[in-house]
């Protein structure tokens, strides 16, 4: 079984489930080259009118990248080469040519939100929480969630949310408004139903209006001028302590 789930339904929708349960989901090499080959598929599709990403399980959405493999032990340049390919996969999801909705089943901290962030629409199970957690560990968002956060919410509170890097109540997240909706997981998995109602061109041109809004010109470019800036913090004394201070406080636990 694969690292991701691709479930196409009969009414339009696409869904792509991350399948790493035992790993919060977290994001691994081999899940990211999964998740580009599934959105280059899904793009060339005309019977879809939206996608859905979630998580297996009930326990997180996505916890981030791979420790095991976006460890404090990589070299700017290693850590640039695990880091871009997945920067990568947020401009397609970004860009992807229908609404995108991140259906979060649990928690998402640090890449996680990213991940979240790059879909046109954020809905949380109540009683979850969400961080951008990259500041506590010396470093700063590396995929390009950090400045999609500035395109989703109002830029004091996505520079006040990269800098505190605070777990975030389901509730707060939906005040600032990144996320749209709250609910119950029931609920939650209903709540594309008015997408599925428009007909294909009427979601492709509110797709394509709402990029434009975006400046997508500009958007890979800023993408990629973030991967390269987290790279350089890799090697930094602060955030080689943090990782080696959490990867050792998840031994003892």
């Amino acid at each position: 079984m694969g690292q991701i789930l691709v479930d196409i339904k009969r009414d339009g929708l696409a869904s792509i489930t991350l399948n790493r349960p035992d790993k919060l989901n977290a994001v691994s090499k081999g899940m990211t080259r999964e998740l580009s080959a599934a959105l280059r598929s899904l793009e060339k599709r005309n019977d879809l009118k939206c996608l859905v990403i979630t998580g297996s399980g009930s326990r997180a959405f996505c916890a981030g990248g791979d420790l095991n493999e976006l460890h404090g032990g990589l070299s700017e340049k290693e850590a640039y080469q695990v880091l871009k390919p997945m920067g990568d996969v947020l401009y397609q999801l970004a860009v992807f040519p229908l609404p995108t909705i991140a259906l979060l089943n649990g928690q998402a901290r640090g890449g996680g939100c990213e991940l979240a962030t790059a879909c046109d629409f954020r809905y949380g199970v109540r009683g979850s929480a969400y961080g951008f957690v990259q500041g506590k560990l010396g470093i700063t968002p590396g995929w390009g969630g950090g400045e999609l956060l500035y395109q989703r919410i109002r830029p004091e509170h996505a520079a006040h949310w990269l800098i505190d890097s605070q777990m975030y109540s389901a509730e707060k997240a939906h005040h600032i408004g990144w996320l749209n909706k709250i609910g119950t997981r029931e609920e939650l998995e209903k709540a594309a139903a008015p997408f599925l109602e428009k007909t294909y061109d009427q979601l492709h041109w509110f797709k394509k209006q709402y990029l434009q809004k975006l400046s997508v010109k500009k958007l890979e470019a800023r993408i990629e001028e973030e991967v390269t800036n987290c790279a350089k913090l890799w090697e930094s004394k602060e955030h080689i302590e943090a990782v080696r201070n959490f990867m050792n406080s998840r031994k003892k636990s």
